[in-house]
């Protein structure tokens, strides 16, 4: 199985995307192709933009900070597993 991992930047954690780098840009499908991963029992739709960008606003149930890992494994077609080690469920709010 084809892994992706890495760090996140401030700029990732604080505006909720991952900016994809060329090296890394064959591990997801093309721009605008929507492909599922999973994470926490919860399958997201998700796509690159035109940017190399993943919008992971649907994610932020949990809080993603700068240097925290994401680990994403390709398990098929356009099908990813997300694990992020670092993160926390936000606190409930009163």
């Amino acid at each position: 199985m084809e892994q992706y991992s890495r760090p996140l930047k401030k700029p990732e954690a604080r505006h909720r995307y991952w900016h994809i780098q060329k090296a890394d840009r064959e591990f997801f499908p093309e721009s605008d192709v929507k492909f599922k991963i999973k994470f926490h029992d919860t399958t997201y739709e998700l796509k690159v933009n035109h940017k190399d960008d993943i919008m992971t606003g649907q994610l932020y149930v949990y809080q993603f900070l700068e240097g925290h890992q994401i680990i994403v494994t390709k398990k098929g077609k356009n099908s990813y597993v997300l694990e992020a080690p670092d993160t926390k469920p936000y606190p409930e709010v009163d």
